[in-house]
């Protein structure tokens, strides 16, 4: 059974053939034992870790900077949606993907027994069958990137990795826009913000702050920033071109690329990770 991992800084995406997909967060922690201790953790080379949402609940949370850092805890993240499956790593063919810039990285996880495709041929075999026209454009918005793919007859010819402008960036753009009188929410750690940026609320002092104004700019403003970014890299084709695709979590807020001509895939966030089974 094949089982496609879209492993990112924000989430870590998963799907098996039987059609089951879901999403954690790319958190980890030491396991600290405590009287009550009913957190989702895995035990790899000897050290137990915590993975995901409950990270929120340790002391000695492990900070994953660089992609060298996140593709070196593949394996826990990989036992751990492998135990979610009820499942056992000899029964299935691991399959993912890295960002064209870091194809460099691939070695890291064919070490470790997995298909290694270029990112954003997940999302274009994922739509393949859903697409008309010759010419094809993928936007895949990420937690740390955004990566993009023109295709014409089903073949690539251009791509690109633009780094730090994923969700990341939109999150950043709405700790900016917080008023003084909010300044502890500014303090909060990146992960918390985007908890907080996600829901539209946060909760200060058992009283519920009500955020969208705040998101919505943020999200207005991003908009404009990725789109002068594509802009700069492929000038007028985003207009030119028959088809665009926009997948990844932050396709969600997405506004007004253009007219018309713009297709986001169900569920964009496992758009990835779909296609990914589906390469032969």
């Amino acid at each position: 059974m094949k089982i496609a991992f879209d492993l990112g800084f924000g989430w870590t995406k998963v799907c098996s053939e039987k059609g089951e997909c879901f999403k954690f967060p790319s958190w980890l922690a030491y396991h600290s034992n405590t009287a009550i201790s009913e957190v989702d953790k895995v035990v790899v080379d000897g050290k137990e870790y915590v993975v995901g949402e409950d990270v929120k609940l340790e002391r000695q949370k492990i900070t994953i900077a660089s992609i060298q850092e996140l593709l070196n805890y593949f394996p826990v993240f990989k036992k751990y949606a492998l135990e979610k499956l009820g499942v056992k790593e000899d029964e299935v063919e691991i399959i993912t993907g890295l960002p064209p810039i870091y194809k460099d990285k691939a070695e890291i996880l064919e070490k470790q027994g997995a298909v290694v495709l270029p990112q954003g041929l997940g999302i274009f075999l994922d739509v393949a069958d859903k697409m008309s026209g010759e010419e094809l454009m993928i936007i895949d918005i990420g937690y740390n990137t955004v990566d993009y793919i023109v295709a014409i007859k089903g073949k690539r010819k251009k791509g690109n990795t633009i780094e730090k402008l994923g969700v990341e960036r939109m999150v950043e753009l709405f700790r900016n826009k917080l008023p003084d009188d909010l300044g502890i929410l500014k303090q909060f750690s990146f992960q918390r913000l985007m908890d907080v940026f996600e829901k539209g609320y946060a909760t200060v002092a058992g009283e519920k702050i009500d955020l969208t104004p705040f998101k919505e700019k943020a999200i207005e403003e991003y908009n404009e920033v990725l789109k002068t970014r594509l802009k700069d890299e492929i000038g007028d084709l985003i207009e030119e071109i028959e088809e665009i695709v926009v997948a990844g979590g932050g396709a969600y807020y997405l506004k007004n690329i253009r007219k018309m001509g713009v297709y986001i895939p169900e569920k964009p966030e496992f758009s990835q990770a779909r296609g990914y089974l589906k390469y032969e």
